[in-house]
């Protein structure tokens, strides 16, 4: 799983028998599984009240090793059951490995060991666990010693559980040792996401892979395995590359320090937007300097550029339409990601259920939330705005107002918040900024306040 994204290009072609074709195009369509991975920093949104989803992937853990003192290599595993998670029929234990190359087989054991521990957990709050992923993005060229390792790692696991992982889409180029890895498995999930660019510089503004079912179908369903598909419903902010006068591109002159947000750029004079969607459908916001200025750390200079890209329903349902079209061993979909909180650049769990085809489709209208700030002597509370539309492509006004008076409004930083009488705030929300849960700030009251929402 790359949310911060790793190379690799699909260059050579895939050689597919017409057997294989043909048993694919002859595998009738079934209904599609729908899958989340709620990933470390996600969280549950208080006010979600739909029906469970299929399944959730939750990462509890992660691989990882030392050499103290510069001596023998030690290996770990080490996890932890969240809180806090979306209801779901299944649930799949999902640890990570971040460095480069395979774990050594070493750690199976005590994956073994932790993934008992998690269980026993997981029965204790009546989650049913069915199984445990691998998130390891092993080189191409590492797939027979991934293969190993897969296998040791089963012999450890409890009884009953099935093993999963995800897939990169470069092993299943001709001439790779993919089948030793997928023999191994109950079930595997390619990623159609993060297929280039690891650094976020260069020309491709995507974060989405298309989804060729034409091509891909045969190459996953030769196995005979279930597999589900990963689609990405995150977004990214990048710095994007100044156009030299030699007709050729130089790389933007800014590195980006620290959570640069929507909100910090959309609200400054000193950028102009521009808008467009790749091949995928994801929406593009450019933000271009227009003259030297500094947000926080970074500096930008005249034509510097910041760029989100944000999925969008339509990039959404694209992908799933053309993954129904796999068939044979394809058991649904997995959405990468379950947002954070205050996630402003990840489609909301009811938007990609909704464009998926899940739920109708009739959003919901603004609201507030308000959580408790627990002071003391007086009312207070955080204020959160839900449900603005996220693509809208003007400013938009929205008026709240309290049933209370407010004794002090604390806005937070660069959300352009005012108030405009004792008992109303006055939110001005820029173009294409509605997504997710957007914090106000403090409301302050002598006495119990309800607040109502309104789009002007």
């Amino acid at each position: 799983m790359r949310f911060i994204p790793l190379c690799f290009v699909l260059s050579t072609s895939l050689l597919l028998s017409a057997c294989a074709v043909s048993s694919w195009s002859q595998q009738p369509g079934r209904q599609l599984t729908t899958a989340f991975w709620y990933w470390q920093g996600s969280s549950v949104d208080p006010t979600w009240s739909s029906q469970p989803v299929d399944a959730v992937f939750v990462q509890v853990g992660n691989i990882r090793s030392d050499r103290p003192g510069g001596g023998t290599e030690r290996w770990f595993a080490y996890g932890d059951l969240p809180k806090d998670l979306p209801p779901a029929r299944d649930y799949w234990l999902v640890y990570r490995f971040d460095g480069t190359g395979v774990p050594d087989v070493q750690v199976a054991p005590i994956i073994g060991e932790e993934i008992s521990q998690l269980q026993a957990t997981a029965q204790d709050r009546n989650l049913h666990v069915i199984g445990v992923q691998l998130d390891i993005d092993s080189p191409t060229g590492s797939l027979v010693q991934y293969a190993r390792f897969l296998h040791e790692v089963r012999t450890k696991l409890p009884s009953g559980l099935r093993i999963s992982i995800t897939a990169l889409l470069d092993w299943f180029r001709s001439g790779t040792s993919v089948d030793g890895v997928i023999n191994e498995v109950d079930e595997f999930v390619p990623q159609f996401y993060d297929l280039s660019d690891p650094t976020g510089y260069g020309r491709k503004a995507a974060i989405t892979a298309q989804v060729d079912a034409v091509r891909w179908g045969p190459v996953f369903n030769r196995f005979g395995k279930p597999f589900r598909i990963g689609i990405s419903t995150f977004g990214r902010a990048r710095a994007v590359p100044v156009a030299a006068n030699s007709g050729t591109a130089k790389y933007a002159r800014i590195s980006l320090f620290g959570d640069v947000g929507l909100m910090d750029i959309a609200t400054n004079s000193a950028f102009e937007i521009e808008t467009s969607r790749d091949p995928a459908n994801e929406l593009v916001l450019t933000f271009r300097a227009k003259h030297e200025t500094r947000i926080d750390y970074n500096r930008f200079g005249p034509g510097d550029a910041i760029q989100f890209i944000l999925a969008t329903p339509e990039s959404v349902r694209s992908a799933v339409d053309n993954v129904r079209r796999m068939h044979g061993n394809l058991i649904g979909v997995a959405f990468f990601r379950w947002p954070a909180t205050e996630d402003t650049l990840a489609m909301q769990p009811e938007e990609v259920l909704a464009a998926a085809g899940n739920t109708p489709q009739h959003p919901k209208p603004a609201r507030v939330e308000v959580v408790n700030g627990h002071c003391a002597a007086v009312q207070c509370g955080d204020i959160y705005l839900m449900g603005a539309d996220p693509f809208f492509p003007k400013e938009t006004h929205y008026e709240i107002r309290s049933s209370a008076n407010f004794e002090y409004f604390l806005p937070e930083h660069n959300m352009p918040v005012r108030i405009l009488s004792p008992s109303q705030l006055d939110l001005s929300l820029p173009a294409y900024c509605g997504r997710g849960r957007l914090y106000l700030g403090r409301a302050i009251t002598a006495t119990r306040s309800e607040f109502t929402v309104e789009r002007q």
